[in-house]
């Protein structure tokens, strides 16, 4: 089960009509009719009840939205937790310094980095030339 028959599912139940929901997902309604069908079978039973003009949830579809409705969220939370983690990765930086440039030179960039951004976890290395070089090949510093 793909998350593209879930929102295929979804939009029909809140349309109910497969013209409707055709339209709302820029798709063919053949194609959609097709897509509900295969879902249907993967899971065993019917979902919606053709028989009327309007396109109306079966007892099982109606669990099953709930569930399905559930499933769609989550995927959104999980695509915005992992854009989150991202940000996050990407709002760091590791920098590699000498120790003489502690006293003088560290407090002024450290000073206009917090100012222009205020967000950056700023990871500070006093290391020897040598050290730097090695952390620098390794993508340890940036």
């Amino acid at each position: 089960m793909e998350l593209r028959h879930l929102r295929y599912f979804i939009t029909v139940a809140q349309q109910q009509s497969f013209t409707k929901a055709a339209e709302k997902l820029f798709t063919a309604q053949p194609s959609l009719s097709q897509q509900i069908k295969d879902l249907e079978q993967e899971v065993g039973v019917m979902l919606f009840d053709r028989s009327s003009r309007k396109v109306k949830l079966t007892d099982e579809g109606q669990a099953f939205q709930i569930y399905a409705e559930k499933a769609l969220e989550n995927a959104k939370l999980a695509v915005a937790a992992a854009r989150q983690v991202a940000q996050q990765k990407n709002n760091q930086i590791h920098i590699g310094f000498l120790n003489v440039a502690e006293i003088k030179v560290m407090p002024q960039i450290l000073a206009q980095l917090k100012k222009t951004m205020p967000d950056l976890k700023i990871h500070l290395h006093s290391l020897t030339c040598m050290e730097q070089i090695q952390r620098l090949k390794n993508a340890e510093l940036d």
